[in-house]
């Protein structure tokens, strides 16, 4: 298998960039992720019960359900503005049916178009995750990497999804996994259990 077979092996969808919205409006995939049709489509499309917008930023999506929108912006329109690393803190243990994780990617990108404001440790986040989703619930992450909720063997791989920007850009990279065990065991970067963890469902 070739390297670039090995690459999208695992992709289930790529979204090219571009077109035009029914107002005749560009799609472009910019700053505020979910302000880009495909991509508000694909989020909108997969929120089950209540809802944790984790770095809502100024979109809001559509859903029946209760959606909380967190931002760390103190001046964003927003339900809460706690820090994704120590978000669970603030909520019932697996109090969540789904969880949306869009934070800036990168310090660079943090600097450059959400006023420095970034999630430093990526991995606490996703820990936070693994504590708040419920059983049967969603993670949807976006970022560089389709690492995701990879390192909780309560989830499950559902979706890898690609946003392309062009021929000079990175794409976008969507992860969707799903919580098939009420474990909230967690393993470290190098695939062994976490110390202090016991497996135990709580």
């Amino acid at each position: 298998m070739s390297s670039e077979t090995e690459r999208f092996a695992d992709v289930t969808d790529i979204v090219s960039n571009g077109g035009r919205d029914p107002d005749g409006s560009a799609r472009m995939l910019g700053r505020w992720t979910f302000q880009y049709t495909p991509a508000r489509r694909f989020v909108e499309a997969r929120l089950r019960g209540r809802v944790l917008n984790a770095c809502a930023g100024k979109t809001k999506l559509n859903h029946d359900g209760e959606i909380v929108r967190n931002d760390l912006n103190p001046e964003r329109d927003a339900d809460t503005h706690h820090d994704v690393e120590s978000i669970a803190d603030h909520f019932g243990q697996q109090s969540f049916d789904t969880v949306v994780f869009d934070p800036p990617f990168d310090q660079k990108q943090a600097d450059e178009k959400y006023d420095g404001l970034h999630a430093s440790d990526v991995y606490s986040a996703l820990d936070q995750f693994n504590e708040l989703v419920r059983p049967r619930g969603a993670v949807l992450t976006f970022g560089w990497n389709s690492w995701g909720m990879r390192s909780f063997p309560a989830f499950e791989r559902e979706e890898t999804v690609l946003l392309q920007r062009g021929p000079i850009h990175r794409d976008v990279i969507v992860t969707v996994d799903r919580r098939t065990s009420a474990t909230l065991l967690a393993h470290d970067y190098a695939g062994g259990v976490r110390e202090g963890d016991t497996g135990a469902d709580r």
